[in-house]
C-alpha cells in the first residue's frame, strides 16, 4: 500500500467515524425525546428534568451524555426549560 492508498483510506475512516457518530448521537435524541414523550400528559405539560434523567439512566444512558442531549434538543428547538428544572416539549 503506497502513502496516496493510506491517505485515502484514512479519509474513508474518518468519514465512516463521522457518520457513526452523527448516528448515534441521532439516535440518543430520540430515545430521549421518546423519554419525554412518556412523561408528558395532557395535566401535566411540564416535566421535571430529575424525572428525565432518572429514566434515561434507567434507560442506560450516563448523566453527562444525558445533559448534553438535552443541550442539543433545546438547541434544535424541540424542548425548552421553562423555569429551573422544567422541561417543556415545543
Amino acid at each position: 500500500m503506497d502513502e496516496a492508498e493510506f491517505e485515502e483510506l484514512m479519509r474513508i475512516q474518518r468519514m465512516t467515524l463521522r457518520t457513526v457518530t452523527n448516528e448515534s448521537e441521532t439516535d440518543d435524541k430520540i430515545k430521549l425525546m421518546n423519554i419525554i414523550n412518556d412523561l408528558v400528559t395532557d395535566k401535566n405539560k411540564k416535566i421535571q428534568k430529575e424525572s428525565i434523567l432518572l429514566e434515561a439512566q434507567v434507560e442506560g444512558m450516563a448523566e453527562t451524555e444525558i445533559e448534553r442531549i438535552l443541550g442539543l434538543l433545546k438547541s434544535d428547538r424541540f424542548i425548552r426549560e421553562i423555569e429551573d428544572g422544567f422541561i417543556i416539549r415545543i
